[in-house]
């Protein structure tokens, strides 16, 4: 019989832990009930994660790393800036498994990020780099021409940053339709970067 890779266990133990955290809450994760749903365990658990705070810091680095992977990989065959940044949020407002469980286990790590220090200063470096991707890809549409040089990178960055946070977390929670999300997310990516252009050198 073949013996499992350990880095498939980890990786079994964390996809565990994200549907815990997704369904119980950050707070109330025992390690108990991850290795229950892992089917490992409580001893295993705690050989890959000596403490619960690892357990739940490295579950939400896990979420990011499984949804950042699809939306690079949505973003590969795009070409201008303008339709990365079209792409970015019509991922993000997607329904592929690694996308809303990113989303159930990021509203959960935003409020035990308040009273934790570690998972603080995670949250604040997996924001920093999503506001640096959403700059970035303006930044790549001023300059291929398809975003109009007078929009200023961070500040509209932000701006879209903090819609579709606060509105993923109210799909999250039924309180706007995926194609509410969608719709407002095209409608308010327009009023940001201004009506779609061809890339320089390409016919509108």
């Amino acid at each position: 019989m073949m013996t499992e890779p350990a880095s498939d266990r980890k990786h079994a133990i964390l996809d565990a832990a994200c549907r815990v955290i997704a369904q119980a809450g950050a707070a109330r994760l025992r390690v108990a009930d991850v290795a229950r749903e892992a089917g490992v365990s409580t001893a295993l658990v705690h050989y890959y994660f000596p403490a619960r705070a690892d357990v739940i810091e490295q579950a939400f680095a896990h979420a990011d790393d499984l949804a950042d992977a699809v939306a690079e990989a949505e973003l590969r065959a795009i070409a201008t800036g303008r339709q990365r940044v079209e792409k970015l949020f019509a991922t993000w407002a997607g329904d592929a498994p690694a996308i809303r469980a990113n989303w159930a286990v990021w509203n959960e790590m935003w409020q035990y990020g308040a009273h934790h220090e570690g998972a603080r200063r995670l949250v604040e470096s997996s924001h920093r780099r999503w506001l640096e991707q959403i700059h970035d890809l303006i930044v790549e549409g001023i300059d291929d021409g398809s975003i109009p040089t007078g929009i200023e990178p961070w500040p509209a960055a932000r701006r879209l940053a903090a819609c579709i946070n606060e509105w993923g977390r109210e799909a999250l929670l039924g309180l706007r339709s995926a194609g509410d999300l969608r719709r407002d997310l095209v409608a308010t990516t327009e009023r940001e970067l201004g009506p779609a252009k061809a890339a320089k050198g390409k016919a509108a």
